[in-house]
């Protein structure tokens, strides 16, 4: 054998290595955005609802429960997804009407009857079958009061639409409310709750 065959077939060989080198990326480049890219169906809301779990002083802990006055999204794919959810103030019930009352009189359902979130972006993470966890990002406005918020849950792509569940704490003093109290303060509610949103979209 040459040596200058064997210096060419090296050479040929080095080509080939530098060649992989570079396309493997530009093939990863290329699949990773698909694979990560998931397509949702815009559909109207079917069903939504929000609880919140308190605990308190004295009296049992208690969980109470608003339907979702509104819900809607835009987007084709959860990389480009917004959109908006909305609850009444004087439709949440906790099981006890005059605990009602005390609630909806802190967070002065009068002058701020809604409790609204907006949707301004989505993390995807990877996907389980139809199921992706997801980062939601977005404006909590409560009692007059907006702040922005990161929240984990989770989207169930569906044919014909979406269920979204999501879970987070919340302070709230840090929306100006104070929690009720009775009895002097014997009684009261811890102001950090835990709220979860389910909706459901389309059929």
């Amino acid at each position: 054998m040459s040596g200058a065959s064997a210096r060419g077939r090296a050479s040929a060989s080095l080509r080939t290595a530098r060649l992989a080198v570079v396309t493997v990326p530009l093939c990863l480049g290329a699949v990773v955005p698909a694979a990560l890219a998931q397509s949702i169906t815009p559909a109207a809301l079917r069903t939504g609802e929000i609880t919140f779990a308190m605990r308190a002083t004295k009296v049992n802990d208690f969980t109470g429960r608003v339907g979702v006055a509104r819900a809607e999204f835009r987007g084709t794919d959860l990389a480009n997804v917004n959109g908006v959810v909305e609850a009444r103030v004087a439709e949440m019930r906790t099981g006890i009407g005059l605990r009602d009352t005390h609630l909806r009189n802190a967070m002065r359902a009068d002058s701020f009857p809604l409790v609204r979130f907006e949707l301004v972006g989505l993390d995807p993470g990877v996907a389980h079958g139809d199921t992706v966890p997801t980062v939601f990002q977005g404006h909590l406005t409560i009692h007059g009061v907006t702040k922005t918020i990161r929240v984990n849950g989770t989207v169930v792509l569906r044919p014909a639409g979406a269920e979204v569940t999501a879970s987070f704490p919340l302070d709230m003093r840090e929306y100006g409310i104070e929690p009720p109290s009775r009895f002097l303060g014997a009684v009261r509610v811890d102001p950090v709750t835990t709220i979860t949103v389910r909706l459901a979209f389309g059929n």
